[in-house]
């Protein structure tokens, strides 16, 4: 059957573990006629949103807003501060920590391992121990799969130790977690537009402290890339700066509604998004947990933006709230078809939201 995207039928509300639904007045930006991504308006917004994103990253070098997805910049960040042949300390958290490995390999880097006990949190000591004969560390900072949050700052600080650039894939954190690049010793962050930012997918983000410039910086040759060569990017940003600052096209549409996106996260203040989030996040691992759901991560690790539990059904309990017009996700590795993951992103990320979730939840344990 030929599906016409003109007249698509209902969809559920998603309350997966991203992307989340866009806010109203960002469906509406979404819906504008495309503007182009040059000249004087779109230098001014462009430049606009970059600052936004540093100040949510807490970074003072300019992220970098590259049309693709965050894996596209994680894909960036080792290609453009790692050369083949060096070796990275990679933590096996779940599904995300392996697409580590996988770009790692990918890039002719040599991998250690560190294994993770799913809902455990990554120990800086064994990070630091594997990092003794290692030129960098990537990790996660919450792993999608496991709803895990990890320790950032203590893993930063034992690669700092041990001489490793340390590149932290923050696609599920930020916007919904505490992250200060810059004071917090991380070389690198990316994150992508969909989930805690709120926006639609479509950009990767990639920001670089300090020590990760150094290393740009630093490198022996350039990347085999064009597109995802950061230097590149900033010879654009050096030469046409006041015109047209980025090798590509821009998608001028997602760059509004993330611009909006992040408007609305500035103005209620960080510190205050975040712990709404946290809140919400709270309220419904506490509902579900209620029902006799165990919750995945260990106390004091829980992520804001994946509430992940332990379930004997889960495609059951999915089922039943797609009945109800609500879609959340099942579990990744490691948690395939034995758990549930919320979502709290987006305009879905309400109290009532996640009431109707516990209630169709329980409804479906005891059917």
């Amino acid at each position: 059957m030929e599906i016409d995207p003109r007249k698509l039928p209902d969809m559920p509300e998603l309350m997966i573990a991203g992307p989340g639904e866009l806010h109203e007045e960002d469906l509406e930006i979404m819906g504008r006629q495309v503007i182009a991504h040059y000249g004087d308006f779109w230098i001014k917004f462009h430049e606009q949103t970059i600052d936004q994103l540093a100040r949510i990253l807490g970074c003072k070098d300019l992220p970098y807003l590259i049309p693709g997805s965050g894996t596209a910049c994680l894909d960036a960040a080792v290609g453009n501060l790692f050369e083949a042949g060096q070796r990275v300390v990679v933590a096996q958290t779940g599904f995300f920590g392996t697409r580590l490995n996988q770009i790692a390999h990918a890039h002719r880097l040599e991998v250690i391992e560190v294994d993770v006990e799913p809902g455990a949190p990554i120990d800086p000591t064994r990070i630091f121990e594997a990092a003794q004969k290692a030129d960098g560390v990537l990790t996660v900072h919450v792993e999608t799969a496991t709803g895990v949050r990890h320790p950032i700052e203590e893993i930063a600080g034992a690669a700092s130790d041990a001489g490793a650039v340390y590149v932290v894939d923050g696609i599920a954190s930020v916007g919904g977690e505490h992250l200060r690049l810059d004071e917090s010793g991380i070389d690198a962050v990316v994150t992508g537009t969909q989930k805690g930012l709120e926006a639609p997918p479509g950009y990767g983000i990639l920001a670089l402290g300090p020590g990760g410039r150094a290393r740009l910086d630093a490198r022996e040759s350039r990347p085999a890339a064009f597109y995802l060569d950061l230097k590149v990017w900033d010879q654009y940003r050096d030469d046409w700066g006041d015109w047209h600052p980025h090798p590509v096209t821009m998608p001028s549409n997602l760059t509004l509604a993330l611009g909006s996106s992040l408007g609305r996260i500035l103005e209620a203040g960080l510190e205050t998004w975040i712990d709404r989030r946290h809140q919400l996040a709270t309220r419904c691992r506490e509902g579900l947990a209620a029902l006799g759901l165990e919750p995945i991560p260990q106390a004091g690790y829980e992520s804001n933006l994946v509430v992940a539990l332990w379930a004997d059904d889960p495609a059951g309990i999915q089922k039943h709230l797609l009945e109800q017009g609500i879609m959340i996700s099942g579990g990744l590795d490691p948690t395939m078809g034995k758990a549930i993951r919320v979502g709290l992103m987006g305009r879905t990320a309400t109290d009532a939201m996640v009431d109707r979730v516990i209630a169709g939840v329980k409804e479906a344990l005891s059917a």
